[in-house]
């Protein structure tokens, strides 16, 4: 891999709903479970390896049967969230809520990054739904991002306020 832009892999997303059951078999042993809480799941990449970007999983269950799974990758307090195949679904919105909030309170991320492509069919449907949640487009040529064509990028400021810590009341 060379630089960071390497790490950003096409979603891998498009094997279907029971494509996060292999994780358990542990052949990606080098995912650590972080942070486990009511139906989220976190794994991440063993801190002591100290890659960059972090690989961060997020596994939230919606039923004892399926999961949603958000695959993202950390680097420099920005998240990039990879849009699952049906990120439209009840589910998949419940489930990047709750990313959201897991990232806003145990993380000292800024900024939440998600992706697709232009030419995906449900694109007005995904801009209304991300916009919705928050989600702003990203001009194309923010420093932040992978030089890449033809995507879109949206994005998710955490408003974080110097003198707040995560565990304080608001």
């Amino acid at each position: 891999h060379s630089g960071p832009v390497a790490a950003f892999s096409a979603p891998e997303s498009l094997v279907g709903p029971q494509g996060g059951r292999s994780t358990e078999q542990g052949d990606c042993n080098q995912l650590k479970e972080l942070y486990s809480a009511g139906n989220l799941t976190v794994l991440a990449t063993d801190p002591l390896l100290h890659q960059d970007p972090v690989q961060l999983d997020f596994h939230f269950r919606l039923s004892p049967q399926t999961s949603a799974h958000w695959h993202g990758l950390l680097s420099d307090q920005r998240l990039f969230l990879d849009i699952p195949y049906r990120a439209l679904d009840q589910g998949n919105r419940e489930s990047l809520t709750a990313t959201l909030e897991y990232v806003e309170e145990k993380t000292n991320v800024d900024s939440v990054f998600v992706n697709f492509q232009n030419n995906r069919n449900d694109r007005g449907d995904l801009l209304r739904a991300f916009s919705y949640m928050g989600f702003e487009v990203v001009r194309p040529d923010h420093p932040a991002l992978p030089p890449w064509d033809n995507v879109i990028f949206m994005v998710y400021p955490l408003e974080r306020d110097p003198g707040h810590l995560p565990s304080e009341p608001p």
